[in-house]
């Protein structure tokens, strides 16, 4: 059974995220929780910059990895995490205050495996900017909960929960996929378990990527391969994704 105290392992891969990781690091610290029940896990992918020395003024643990993959830095931290919750967070990401203390009282429920954070974005935007910002958010958030809701949960993994005896037991994340490597991974959860998004458990998080590669074609791309990988169940046609050529 979960306690509200129990240990929570928190993994973040990195690649180049010197401009950042302080920031999310930071939030961890900062939260109103038991500091000791608290393992911060960075994994880094041999990034050139100072990433991982600011990360080791903060994290419990720093490793440091020459191949690249979001999905092998997840499972590298997952396999040397001690807490029985572990939570996936995105180097660009800034929890509220109260993040972690919400999630796992939504694991004190037995029947739940896997929480996702409620996304808010992060940026002072333009006036332009800030409506897609509004609109994409709410369009993520509400995915994620409908699909919970109806048993087949598709998560993003900025801020996604779950615990580590089901994460291994379901064969962890792909490592062949990159892209909707997490949506398959929720997927697999929502197969054993209960999923569900904890609207009181914010997650700052940057649009830096979706505007970097332009929001329309973000959401072709997207489209694209989530219709290859789920629907016609091949590998998606690109595989140097915008969220995971970055490590």
């Amino acid at each position: 059974m979960i306690n509200k105290n129990c240990l929570i392992s928190i993994i973040v891969p990195t690649y180049s995220e010197e401009e950042n990781i302080e920031w999310c690091l930071k939030s961890i610290t900062k939260q109103r929780f038991e500091k000791d029940a608290i393992e911060i896990i960075v994994v880094d992918s041999d990034s050139p910059d100072n990433t991982k020395a600011i990360a080791e003024k903060y994290a419990d643990k720093v490793l440091n990895m020459r191949d690249r993959g979001v999905s092998k830095a997840r499972n590298a931290g997952a396999r040397r995490a001690k807490g029985e919750i572990l939570l996936f967070l995105d180097a660009d990401t800034i929890l509220d205050s109260n993040f972690i203390a919400e999630m796992l009282e939504s694991f004190t429920d037995p029947k739940v495996v896997c929480v996702s954070g409620f996304l808010v974005g992060l940026e002072r935007l333009g006036v332009l900017d800030n409506l897609f910002k509004f609109f994409h958010y709410r369009l993520v958030n509400g995915i994620a909960a409908l699909t919970a809701l109806l048993g087949f949960p598709l998560f993003p993994t900025v801020s996604c929960a779950c615990r580590k005896s089901v994460f291994h037991n379901v064969g962890e994340f792909d490592e062949n996929l990159a892209i909707a490597e997490d949506i398959v991974f929720s997927l697999k959860m929502g197969k054993v378990g209960k999923c569900l998004v904890n609207k009181e458990a914010k997650a700052f998080t940057s649009l830096r990527r979706v505007k970097k590669n332009g929001m329309l074609k973000n959401y072709i791309n997207y489209f694209k391969n989530y219709f290859r990988v789920f629907v016609l169940n091949q590998k998606p046609w690109i595989h140097d994704f915008p969220h995971t050529c970055e490590i």
